[in-house]
Formats: structure tokens, sequence, C-alpha cells
């Protein structure tokens, strides 16, 4: 990834949680978790790109992330059993260090 690349795609990033931010304050509560969620997962595609080290583990978390975040919508208790997959996936990959 190119430093314009790169600084595109955090511009985006920080855009995307400023207006998340402020449309937190009219949704529902389960957003704010979501928001979250999808925001790890722009992050997780623009690390991927930047740190070999871990690219695979920002890959799979991506993914993960992305086959069922929209279940907030029809399936609390699956987007609640995939936040804390993620966590336990994170701290697994932490403790690897």
């Amino acid at each position: 990834m190119t430093s314009d690349t790169l600084s595109r795609g955090l511009f985006d990033l920080v855009g995307y949680m400023l207006t998340s931010a402020r449309g937190l304050v009219d949704e529902p509560p389960l957003y704010g978790p979501f928001r979250l969620i999808d925001g790890a997962s722009r992050l997780c595609e623009i690390l991927a790109q930047e740190d070999e080290e871990y690219k695979g583990f920002y890959k799979d978390l991506k993914s993960k992330i992305d086959g069922r975040k929209y279940t907030v919508m029809t399936d609390t208790d699956t987007f609640i059993n995939l936040m804390d997959e993620l966590v336990y996936d994170f701290t697994k990959k932490l403790k690897e260090r």
C-alpha cells in the first residue's frame, strides 16, 4: 500500500467514525456495537495491506466480521456471539505475541 493509499484509507475511516458517532445519537442501542465492529473490519482491511506479519490474522478477522455483522438486525444472539468470538480470537493472538 502506498503512503497515499494508506492516508486515504485512514482518512475514510476517520470520516466513518465521526459520522457513526453522530448517527448513534438517534440509532438503536445495538448499532453502537455494530458500528465499532464495522469500523474494526475497515481497519483490518487497511492493516492487512500494511502489516505482513499479521496480514492473515487481519484478513481472517475481517472475513469473520463481514460474514455475520448484519445479524445485528435479525439475530441479536448471533451478533453477540460474534463479538465474543472476535474478542477471543484477538486475545488468543495477543497471547501468541
